[in-house]
C-alpha cells in the first residue's frame, strides 16, 4: 500500500512540475510575440543601424550616409503610397457603401462610430509618424 502512495504522489509531482513547464514555455513564447508585435517603425529602424553599425563595424560618417539612404528611401515609398491613395480611398469608400448597405437602419450608426474611430486611429498615427519624422530630421540638423 505505501508503495502505490509514493507511486501516486511521485505522478501528481511529474504532473505539475510538467503542466509549469508548459506553462512557462506559453508564456515565454506569448512575451515574444507581443514585444515583437509592439515594435515602432523607429525602433525597427534603430536597430537595423545598431545591426549595420555593429556588424560591418561602420564608422559615423558611414552611419549618417546610411541614415541619408533610409529617410531617401523612405520619401520614395511615402510618393509610391501618395500615388496610389486616392484610388485606395475610393475602394476603402466602396467598401464602406457595400458593408452599410447590408445593415439595418439601427445598426448604421454604431458602424459610423466605428468607422470614425477607424479613421481616427489613422489620423493619430500619421501625425506620430510626421512628428517622429520631423525630430529625427531635427536631430540629424543639429548633428551635422
Amino acid at each position: 500500500m505505501k508503495r502505490n502512495q509514493w507511486s501516486a504522489l511521485l505522478l501528481a509531482v511529474l504532473l505539475f512540475c510538467s503542466g509549469a513547464a508548459v506553462g512557462a514555455l506559453g508564456h515565454r513564447y506569448y512575451s515574444a510575440q507581443t514585444v515583437s508585435a509592439a515594435a515602432t517603425p523607429d525602433s525597427r529602424r534603430q536597430s537595423y543601424i545598431a545591426e549595420l553599425r555593429k556588424r560591418l563595424r561602420l564608422t559615423p560618417p558611414q552611419i549618417n550616409q546610411l541614415e541619408t539612404i533610409m529617410d531617401d528611401t523612405k520619401a520614395k515609398y511615402k510618393a509610391l503610397r501618395d500615388s496610389y491613395r486616392p484610388e485606395t480611398l475610393k475602394i476603402k469608400q466602396a467598401h464602406i457603401d457595400r458593408v452599410r448597405s447590408i445593415l439595418t437602419p439601427d445598426q448604421v450608426p454604431t458602424y459610423e462610430k466605428i468607422v470614425a474611430e477607424h479613421e481616427q486611429t489613422s489620423r493619430a498615427q500619421e501625425e506620430r509618424d510626421r512628428q517622429t519624422e520631423l525630430k529625427r530630421h531635427a536631430e540629424r540638423q543639429s548633428g551635422q
